[in-house]
């Protein structure tokens, strides 16, 4: 059955095409089995919260009846400010206004961060822990952007009234001539009820969500599976969440009828400007598809300091498919924690995810910036093959791999690397950091993860950058790190054809540049026509001086790393390190834009 929503029709439709619902919620409370939901452009002030699940093969489809032309949003506009002095105005709301759930009486974490957020046209303004900070804002030097930090705001309760107030300070701005917005939603759409299965959510824009911190106790985001199942997410605008965007819910279990687990395919989606997360499962789905997303903008004002902030947030990671997503302007790329076994981080592009341009390491601030500073990927607790292959990881800090058992294969590393191994740094190695494990048995064949086949470029970095690594790797040779567990898998190289030999190393193939001897340049193009690589790499690149690689428990089962970033074969046993085997892709286009 298709059922017709349109938030221009009169309240009495009955969800056909000629008397459409109002609301979004009226579809969900009838939507059952292979029913077609519709939604018509416009702006959906509401929380949506489905009541039944589809089946696997007749799932309940919720779509945008135009692209991203449907909104749901959990922010309403509000005026009537009050002029207190200078730039700084006053709003006070009866906490009736906000009904069960008030964003700016509930702390999203340890710190003075309330759940909900104030919006000038658009864009997310900064909560002080004062109202002096209001009256006189200083600029945070972590933010990219650093003038939009003197957009500040302060909550408190006023108890004798019942009643919230707000002090904002807007600048220039009359904030009753502007487009100003307050949250006033947890989510914008989340099963109230567990294990609602095989949804499927496509075109929408959900924005402006009052979330807070993504936990195992707390798995809401602005869109939440609240342990369902087998949900398909794609082709959605996703931004502005408080903490997460997508939150893949708590441990789930499987069907009854089919005694199966269903992973969640989240595929063409664009996720943004969120605090925490862009994408987080914490006790979640444990084998997720994350598809060709772009995701971006996820920290950057710097108002939550963890070490697991990042667009992509799996913790457990257990035959998890990250793949051809582009991550930048991120705090940290991804970060898979808490057992990680069998995931495949392939084809993707990582670039910028770090700190700002301009920043200054003082004693002071030190240690906030090395909670601040963020990786391409780092990896936690690898209890099997981990596999990272063919990406491009070009921001200052490439790879943190604080764990054995990761496969790193054919990838283009222009950043800095930390991984555990059993050999202590060394002062002259300008390409690695070693975090310094013991042995756990004299016949360990490998001291550490397996790089085969990479190209690795030292970058020259910001002489603050330098300093703060330097710290930062200071720090991490004092923690303790988990031992990986074998699995029993080993590598192996083809020699001729039919014919693999085993490798007794864990780094062959690998090509190593440096910036400071060779002229070798590595930009990242991004325009209308999508993310191109702006390089010379192939003037010191040369073809087929590698071996293909193979990874099994014997020679003859063992299976090849023979396709490259743009899905072409690797023909015959002679391959070129990095993500392309030929040098003339490198003038290819590495990810197409969503919208």
């Amino acid at each position: 059955m298709q059922i017709f929503v349109d938030i221009n029709a009169p309240e009495n439709g009955n969800g056909s095409q000629e008397f459409p619902f109002k609301r979004i919620q009226q579809a969900a409370d009838i939507a059952r089995p292979g029913d077609y939901v519709q939604v018509m452009p416009g702006e959906y002030h509401e929380e949506v919260h489905p009541q039944y699940s589809g089946t696997n093969d007749k799932p309940i489809i919720y779509a945008s009846a135009r692209q991203n032309r449907a909104i749901i949003t959990g922010a309403d506009r509000v005026t009537g400010w009050q002029h207190i002095s200078g730039t700084v105005w006053q709003l006070k709301l009866p906490n009736t206004d906000f009904g069960n759930y008030n964003p700016y009486n509930i702390l999203v974490d340890q710190t003075f961060n309330h759940a909900g957020e104030i919006f000038l046209n658009n864009k997310a303004m900064y909560e002080v822990d004062q109202l002096a900070k209001v009256e006189k804002p200083v600029e945070n030097e972590l933010s990219r952007d650093r003038k939009a930090t003197l957009y500040t705001w302060y909550t408190e309760q006023l108890p004798a009234e019942n009643a919230t107030v707000i002090y904002a300070n807007f600048q220039d701005k009359n904030p009753n001539n502007e487009q100003v917005e307050l949250t006033f939603r947890e989510t914008c759409f989340y099963p109230e009820k567990e294990e609602i299965n095989h949804l499927i959510l496509s075109g929408f824009t959900m924005t402006k969500a009052a979330c807070r911190w993504a936990s195992p106790k707390y798995n809401k985001g602005i869109i939440g599976t609240n342990r369902g199942q087998g949900w398909k997410i794609a082709k959605c605008d996703i931004s502005h969440a408080k903490c997460s965007g997508i939150s893949l819910g708590r441990n789930i279990v499987p069907t009854i009828d089919d005694n199966k687990v269903y992973p969640h395919r989240i595929k063409n989606n664009t996720i943004h400007d969120c605090g925490q997360t862009g994408i987080i499962g914490v006790e979640g789905n444990p084998s997720p598809v994350i598809e060709h997303n772009s995701i971006y903008n996820i920290n950057v004002r710097q108002n939550f300091v963890s070490d697991d902030v990042s667009a992509i947030n799996l913790s457990p990671a257990i035959g998890a498919k990250i793949v051809r997503n582009c991550i930048h302007d991120c705090t940290r790329g991804i970060w898979l924690g808490g057992d990680v076994e069998n995931t495949q981080i392939s084809r993707n592009v990582f670039y910028n995810n770090s700190l700002p341009e301009s920043f200054e390491v003082t004693t002071e601030n030190r240690d906030d910036l090395v909670a601040a500073l963020g990786e391409d990927i780092t990896i936690k607790d690898s209890t099997g093959v981990t596999l990272i292959d063919n990406n491009f990881l070009l921001s200052d800090c490439a790879l943190k791999l604080a764990t054995k058992g990761v496969l790193l294969v054919h990838n283009l590393i222009n950043g800095s690397v930390e991984w555990l191994s059993n050999t202590n740094v060394l002062d002259n190695d300008p390409y690695y950091h070693r975090l310094y494990q013991q042995k756990t048995t004299e016949s360990d064949s490998y001291d550490s993860s397996c790089f085969y086949n990479n190209v690795f470029i030292r970058k020259t970095l910001r002489g603050e950058m330098q300093k703060l690594i330097v710290f930062a790797q200071e720090q991490a040779d004092e923690q303790p790190v988990n031992n990986h567990v074998s699995d029993g898998n080993a590598v192996y190289v083809g020699q001729t054809s039919g014919q693999r030999n085993y490798i007794p190393a864990n780094k062959a193939g690998n090509v190593f540049m440096n910036d400071q001897t060779e002229d070798v340049t590595v930009k990242i193009d991004s325009n209308e026509d999508g993310v191109f690589i702006d390089s010379n790499i192939c003037d010191y690149l040369d073809e087929d001086t590698s071996r293909v690689v193979a990874v099994g428990t014997s020679a003859e089962t063992a299976l090849d790393f023979d396709t490259d970033f743009l899905g072409n074969h690797r023909e015959g046993i002679s391959v070129t390190a990095g993500p392309f085997d030929t040098k003339e892709e490198y003038s290819q286009r590495l990810f197409r834009l969503l919208f």
